[in-house]
């Protein structure tokens, strides 16, 4: 029967009138966009944060209501390539449509129905940008904090800024595929504050 879960209506579906995409000078123009578009398309509740993802742009996490977008990618690509974050930002929010129209996840039917109506039929489920990683120290920039093992002092990540992860989670993190080495091992340490400790 139409309008049931999983079963798509066979009209055409109709374009959502969004706001002008655009013109952005800063991540906060990207932010007010996004928030204005979830205004329109699904119900209240629904929230844009940011995220320090380095490998992807978006993500919709359909039980926490939360669409959130890396802040690298945005800053990256303000000048670069504003089609792309509008496109993204899009992406998103088809998989909250989808979800609450049709409680489908994925990149299935009613994503792709979510896309056309937000304007961007034929959207890719997957897209490859640059990479984000932090460059190690040395590579021409330099890193302010990183992500070490406490007992070897090895490193498994740089960040230019402090990450938001708190000593009460690091204590139950640990680095994929090492496990046993690392849960509960892991600390943040400011670079700066170990400047010359060595020399």
């Amino acid at each position: 029967m139409p309008g049931m879960w999983g079963q798509l209506p066979q009209k055409a579906p109709e374009l959502l009138l969004l706001p002008v995409a655009g013109g952005w000078k800063s991540a906060e123009d990207v932010e007010k966009y996004a928030e204005e578009c979830l205004e329109l398309c699904v119900s209240p509740g629904w929230v844009m944060r940011w995220d320090r993802a380095v490998k992807r742009l978006g993500c919709c996490r359909l039980n926490e209501k939360i669409i959130s977008f890396s802040r690298y990618f945005v800053e990256a690509y303000l000048e670069k390539d504003p089609e792309l974050i509008r496109r993204t930002v899009l992406h998103e929010l088809a998989h909250a449509r989808a979800w609450e129209k049709y409680h489908e996840r994925g990149h299935g039917a009613a994503w792709q129905r979510a896309c056309a109506e937000l304007g961007i039929a034929g959207e890719r489920a997957m897209c490859v940008c640059e990479d984000f990683s932090p460059v190690e120290p040395g590579e021409g920039h330099k890193a302010r904090y990183a992500l070490c093992h406490k007992e070897t002092g090895e490193v498994y990540r740089y960040y230019y800024r402090k990450p938001r992860i708190n000593e009460r989670r690091l204590r139950y993190s640990y680095m994929p595929g090492h496990k046993q080495e690392t849960l509960g091992k892991l600390q943040i340490v400011d670079l700066q504050d170990h400047e010359g400790t060595n020399e």
